[in-house]
C-alpha cells in the first residue's frame, strides 16, 4: 500500500476494468467527547473549495457554508441532527462509460470512538447507525474499518451532489467506552465500469426496474423498504433547496420591457378606468430574496413614464400591460411590485404603431398607448443548492401506496411509442404514470409538448375549469360540473393519443388509472358557489388552497366518482374519458419539488416553458374568468385564463406488467418498453 495521502492529494489506481478513486476530505473529522460531553473538536478545518479530477471521475469537495457542523455540545436527538448544516460534495463522471460507484466512510488509525455511537444521514435517506452499514474494503493500510454509505451510478458527463450529516447518538452512555474518544474519517469513492442493468439482473418489468434501480439491488422489496425509511419530505420547500444570487445585465438594452395602458380619455367612462390605471408603477428601490429568488419593488408610486426624469433617481419596473375582460372593461395587470425579475429604467419611448386594442368577442377597439423602456435587467442565477431531497419517495393515492420522483432526478426516462417520457410515479395500482418529454433525449422548451393550445376556448363561466363540463346556464354545481362536454385540452390530447398510441396498436400497454381534475371547492369563508356567472363572489377550488395556503399536496382525488377521468367502469373513476390520457396535476408538481413563493429550475418537471396542468385554480368574479394551474418557465406554478395557449404534455399510465428490453432510466439510456 502507498503511504497515507495528504489532505490535498489524490490517487487513482486502475486494476483491469476497475478504477479506484480516493479523495481525502479536507475536513478530517475528529470527535472528542469529554466526561461532560462538552464538545466536538475539528483538528483541520476546510477553508477553500477544492476540485480533484482524474481521467475518469472528478470528485469535488465544496466548503463555502457546507462544512460538517456539529454545533451541539453533547449527543443530540435525530430531529436536531437532520437540521445540521451538511458537508456537501459532488461526484462527476467524465468517462465514456456508464459508471457505478460506492461512497464509503473509512475510519482511520487513531479512531477510538465506536461506530455504534455515531448517526449518519446521507442525502435524505433514512438515518442509520454507522455500525449497521455494510462493510467496505479498506483503502488505507492502517484503517480500522470502512462502511458503505451508498451505492450509485452515473452516465457520461453526469454528476450528483451529496450531503452528509454526522452526529453523536442521543443514547450514547456516559461510560468510559464513549468518553474522550476520537473518530478520524475520510470519504472514499470506489468506482467501476457499471455492469448493473435491471434486465440482466432478471428484472424485466418496468415497475420492478424503477424500484430496483433506485438502489441498484436485485430484490425489489429491499428497495421498497429503503424508500419507506427515507425522511419525510417538506413540501413547503422546493426540492432542491436553492440559494439564488441577483444578476444585473452589464449594459443597458433597448426595449427591455413595455407597458400597454388605457388612454386617459377612458377615465371616468363606462369602462371604469382610473387615473392610476393609465400610469406605470415605478419604485425607487428594491430588495432581493436569495431564498426565493424574487425581487420586491419598494418606495413606489404611479407615473406617466414619459414625464419621469430618469437621471434624477433610480426607477425600477416589474412589468405592465392591459387586458379586456369578459365585461368589456379595460383592466390593467402586471403592475406588480413582487416579481421574478425587474428592470432599472433609463429611458422611455412611445411605440406609435400600437394605438388600439381589440376585444376579440365584440370586435370593439379601444385607445391604448404602448410605452417602450430601455434599461438594465435584473434577474437571478443559482448560487448553490441542496440536492439531497431527490429520488423516489412514497405516499398514498386512491389505489394504495404510490412511489413518486422528487427533485433533480435523472433516472426517470422511458422510451415508448417513438417518444421519450419522464416517469412521475408508480401509482398505487402498480401502473406507471409518465409525462411526454419529446422526440429526442434531453429535449427542453416547446420540444417537450405536443402543441400550444387553450385549456378551454371560453372562460366566462366556472364550468370551464373542467377537463369536461356541463350546463353553463346558472344551474346547480352538480349540473355545472357534469361531464358532458370535452374541454379543448381533452379534445387535443385524445386526438393525439388516437393517432400516436391507439392507431399504432400500443393501447394495450396503457392502463386506465385515471387523471384527477379536482373541482372540489375551497372551504374558506365567503367562497363562491362555483355556479353563478356572472358571479358576485370569486370561487376558489381546493387545489388553490393546497398550493398557495397550506402547501400540502395530495394524490387522492377528493371526488373521484366525478373528477377522476377514466375510460371504463372501474372501481374508482368517472368512466367519462374516451382515451386514457390526461395532464399532470399541480399536486404532482408540488410533490416533484415546486412550491409557492419560490423558483425551482432544477426539479425534473421544469422544462423552461409554459405548460398546462389539469388542476383548477379559481373563478374570478370581478372579470368573469376561469383560471387553471400551469408551470412557468421561471420555475413556479401559476394560474392562467383557460383561454390562453400553453403547452400540452400528455400523461399516460403504463400497465404494471409492462416489459422492458433494456435501460437504466437515464436520457441517454432510457428504459425501453418491449412492444414486440
Amino acid at each position: 500500500m502507498n503511504d497515507e495521502l495528504t489532505n490535498n492529494e489524490l490517487i487513482v489506481k486502475k486494476y483491469k476494468s476497475k478504477y479506484f478513486l480516493v479523495a481525502c476530505i479536507l475536513l478530517t473529522l475528529i470527535m472528542v467527547v469529554s466526561l461532560s460531553y462538552a464538545y466536538f473538536l475539528f483538528t483541520d478545518k476546510q477553508t477553500n473549495t477544492n476540485i480533484v479530477k482524474s481521467t475518469c471521475l472528478s470528485f469535488e469537495l465544496k466548503d463555502q457554508k457546507n462544512d460538517i457542523n456539529l454545533q451541539s455540545a453533547f449527543p443530540i436527538l435525530d430531529e436536531e441532527g437532520k437540521k445540521l448544516t451538511p458537508f456537501t460534495f459532488t461526484v462527476k463522471n467524465t468517462c465514456d462509460a456508464y459508471m457505478s460507484y460506492t461512497i464509503n466512510l473509512e475510519s482511520l488509525a487513531g479512531t477510538t470512538l465506536s461506530n455504534q455511537y455515531v448517526k449518519v444521514m446521507l442525502n435524505n435517506e433514512a438515518i442509520v447507525n454507522l455500525s449497521t452499514l455494510e462493510d467496505a474494503p479498506l483503502y488505507y493500510e492502517d484503517s480500522v474499518g470502512s462502511k458503505i454509505l451508498g451505492k450509485y451510478s452515473l452516465g457520461t458527463d453526469e454528476e450528483e451532489e451529496f450531503t452528509l450529516r454526522l452526529w453523536m447518538n442521543e443514547d450514547t452512555p456516559a461510560v468510559p467506552e464513549a468518553m474522550s474518544k476520537t473518530m478520524l474519517s475520510k470519504i472514499v469513492v470506489n468506482a467501476t465500469i457499471s455492469n448493473y442493468d435491471p434486465v440482466t439482473e432478471g428484472i424485466n418489468t418496468l415497475h420492478d426496474a424503477i424500484l430496483a434501480n433506485e438502489y441498484q439491488v436485485t430484490d425489489v422489496q429491499v428497495a421498497k423498504d429503503k424508500i419507506a425509511a427515507k425522511q419525510e419530505v417538506d413540501t413547503t420547500k422546493t426540492a432542491p433547496i436553492i440559494d439564488w444570487q441577483k444578476n444585473i445585465s452589464s449594459a443597458p438594452v433597448t426595449n427591455v420591457a413595455s407597458a400597454t395602458l388605457p388612454a386617459k380619455s377612458l377615465i371616468g367612462t363606462e369602462f371604469d378606468v382610473t387615473e392610476n390605471e393609465t400610469k406605470v408603477r415605478l419604485g425607487k428601490s428594491y430588495t432581493f430574496n436569495s431564498e426565493t429568488g424574487y425581487y420586491n419593488i419598494t418606495d413606489y408610486d404611479y407615473y406617466d413614464p414619459t414625464t419621469v426624469n430618469y437621471g434624477e433617481a433610480d426607477y425600477y419596473f416589474c412589468g405592465g400591460g392591459y387586458s379586456i375582460d369578459a365585461k368589456d372593461k379595460i383592466a390593467t395587470y402586471w403592475n406588480n411590485n413582487n416579481c421574478t425579475y425587474i428592470y432599472k429604467i433609463t429611458s422611455t419611448s412611445i411605440d406609435s404603431k400600437t394605438t388600439t386594442a381589440t376585444n376579440s368577442v365584440t370586435n370593439t377597439q379601444y385607445a391604448v398607448t404602448k410605452y417602450l423602456f430601455t434599461g438594465y435587467k435584473l434577474d437571478q442565477v443559482e448560487l448553490e443548492s441542496d440536492k439531497s431531497d431527490r429520488g423516489l419517495y412514497q405516499a398514498e393515492d386512491d389505489y394504495g401506496t404510490t412511489y413518486y420522483y422528487r427533485g433533480s432526478v435523472k433516472n426517470n426516462y422511458v422510451y415508448f411509442g417513438g417518444f421519450y417520457w419522464q416517469i412521475i410515479r408508480i401509482n398505487g395500482d402498480g401502473s406507471i404514470r409518465m409525462m411526454y418529454a419529446g422526440k429526442t433525449p434531453n429535449a427542453s422548451g416547446s420540444a417537450t409538448y405536443i402543441k400550444g393550445a387553450p385549456f378551454n376556448k371560453l372562460r366566462d363561466n366556472p364550468a370551464y375549469v373542467g377537463y369536461m363540463y356541463g350546463n353553463t346556464l346558472n344551474t346547480s354545481l352538480e349540473q355545472t360540473q357534469a361531464n358532458e362536454v370535452s374541454s379543448n385540452a381533452k379534445t387535443e390530447l385524445e386526438a393525439w393519443y388516437k393517432t400516436n398510441i391507439a392507431d399504432k396498436g400500443l393501447g394495450d400497454y396503457v392502463a386506465d388509472s385515471g387523471f384527477c381534475n379536482d373541482r372540489t371547492l375551497s372551504t374558506r369563508n365567503n367562497n363562491g358557489d362555483g355556479v353563478i356567472a356572472p358571479a358576485t363572489k370569486t370561487t376558489y377550488y381546493a387545489t388553490y388552497d393546497r398550493y398557495y395556503t397550506t402547501k400540502t399536496p395530495t394524490y387522492k382525488c377528493a371526488n373521484a366518482e366525478n373528477d377522476l377521468f377514466t375510460t371504463s367502469a372501474a372501481s374508482v373513476g368517472n368512466n367519462s374519458a374516451t382515451y386514457p390520457v390526461g395532464l399532470i396535476t399541480v399536486d404532482e408538481l408540488m410533490y416533484a419539488g415546486i412550491t409557492n413563493g419560490y423558483m425551482n429550475r432544477l426539479t425534473y418537471v421544469y422544462q423552461n416553458t409554459y405548460y398546462w396542468t389539469m388542476s383548477p385554480s379559481y373563478f374570478n368574479a370581478t372579470n368573469a374568468s376561469a383560471l387553471e394551474f400551469y408551470l412557468n418557465p421561471a420555475g413556479f406554478a401559476g394560474r392562467h385564463w383557460v383561454t390562453n395557449s400553453l403547452g400540452l404534455r400528455p400523461v399516460i399510465n403504463l400497465k404494471s406488467d409492462t416489459l422492458i428490453e433494456s435501460g437504466v432510466g437515464t436520457a441517454a439510456n432510457p428504459y425501453v418498453v418491449d412492444t414486440n
